[in-house]
């Protein structure tokens, strides 16, 4: 079993710059700022052969009084009791402070084994700057440069001796479609975090009524009937206009990112105000990129008494006709009603995504099509398409070979794409007609 290896300490000592080091890529954002880590942030990664797991968790300050500090330190807490091993990592250049010691108390009475990295020597007039460190008993102490990479190697060979991590392990051939890839979007404040949570049945995430409590996109690995999914819990997506910091920048970036990498998107929008311009926005930019789509109207627990789900429902779909593809779920992350409801949606989503129809089905369809609705010929230009053939899955796309000298309408595209969906289950899936051939 690969261990897990949790990167701890006080904010704006290096934890995510070591993160990044680790993985040898930009994982977690990065910013002079105090607590910008808020989650706990999971990676699997390898190094000189051996597999482990490494954790990044946001600045420890265990006696604040701080909200989102002690927000952040019960999610440290949670990594310290899944963590193998526990890596304290402190500012050698600002030595070792009153706060450092207390997590190291707070780690050596859990008879958790620690590691010390002192991150900032980076040249060897600051070597003496060690000894107040080696004050606090520890075993390992190991001068770092996080930023650079000179002393991680060392400590990382160290640990990965000390816990006996396996070697890495070819990859094992795919079975089915493999872990669903599940990212949660939406504006901030709507409860992706939440309903991350609850979906996953303990708490994951960092929740609170402020809004930007999630700055990093969060990955976490589970499995639920039977399959496997990767849920990505992300920042909250504002207009550009609005952006107001350089970390927000980033998270929306990772953001979109998160979409990018996803197989189905959830886009959370809040009930009580309906689905906004902004979530419209957000759900044009998903179908575009081909994910699969599910709509979350969180919060529905405020709207009782006034509106009904029928009536909402019917108002949503003729507000944003072009979603109408996609599985609505009215739900409530808070009390958990309807939560259950979530997972299998996805799955249908995700299996209609991999659907492949056989070109032998598609024209029978298509034949049954043009004996009461053929493509209209205007002028001139005769319209004919010859036969349909899909070439790919994640999004579907079918390919329509042209004859004759006109162009396929894009009427005539929208209506052909929704007899194929009325034909087989294209549920929450952007499908893509693409013409091809004569002009």
């Amino acid at each position: 079993m690969k261990p897990t290896v949790a990167l701890v300490g006080r904010p704006n000592v290096g934890k995510s710059t070591l993160f990044n080091r680790i993985l040898g890529r930009k994982a977690a954002i990065v910013e002079d700022l105090p607590g910008v880590t808020r989650d706990r942030n999971y990676a699997e990664t390898d190094h000189a052969g051996r597999a482990f797991v490494v954790v990044d968790t946001g600045g420890f300050e265990p006696d604040s009084d701080d909200e989102m500090l002690v927000l952040m330190a019960s999610q440290v807490e949670i990594a310290l009791a899944e963590a193998d091993a526990i890596v304290l990592v402190m500012d050698g250049r600002a030595g070792l402070t009153d706060v450092d010691k207390d997590i190291f108390e707070k780690i050596r009475r859990a008879g958790r084994r620690v590691y010390l990295a002192v991150n900032k020597i980076d040249s060897p007039s600051l070597m003496p700057l060690l000894a107040d460190f080696y004050t606090l008993g520890a075993e390992h102490v190991f001068p770092i440069t996080a930023e650079g990479g000179s002393g991680v190697a060392e400590l990382l060979e160290q640990i990965l001796e000390d816990t006996d991590a396996p070697p890495i392990t070819p990859p094992e051939a795919d079975e089915g479609l493999g872990p669903c890839r599940l990212t949660i979007v939406g504006r901030p404040n709507v409860g992706k975090s939440t309903l991350s949570n609850a979906i996953i049945g303990y708490e994951r995430f960092l929740t609170s009524d402020v809004a930007g409590t999630t700055r990093d996109s969060i990955d976490s690995s589970f499995t639920a009937n039977g399959r496997q999914y990767i849920l990505v819990d992300t920042a909250g997506v504002r207009r550009r206009k609005r952006v107001e910091s350089g970390v927000e920048r980033m998270s929306v970036g990772r953001a979109m990112q998160a979409i990018d990498r996803a197989h189905v998107v959830a886009l959370v929008f809040d009930a009580t105000e309906g689905l906004t311009d902004q979530d419209k926005k957000l759900a044009s930019l998903i179908t575009d990129r081909g994910r699969g789509l599910v709509l979350v109207a969180n919060k529905w627990d405020l709207m009782a008494g006034k509106e009904s789900a029928e009536a909402f429902t019917k108002r949503i779909r003729n507000e944003a006709s072009f979603l109408s593809f996609a599985p609505l779920i009215l739900l409530s992350a808070k009390t958990g009603k309807s939560t259950q409801r979530v997972l299998p949606t996805v799955d249908r989503v995700y299996t209609n995504l991999f659907r492949r129809i056989t070109t032998s089905e598609l024209n029978r369809f298509y034949e049954q099509v043009i004996q009461t609705h053929p493509p209209h010929t205007t002028g001139t230009k005769t319209v004919r398409i010859k036969y349909l053939m899909q070439v790919d899955v994640n999004p579907p796309v079918i390919l329509l070979y042209r004859g004759g000298t006109g162009l396929i309408p894009d009427s005539y595209l929208r209506f052909l794409t929704r007899e194929i969906r009325k034909r087989w289950d294209y549920e929450g899936v952007s499908l893509v007609l693409a013409p091809k051939g004569a002009r």
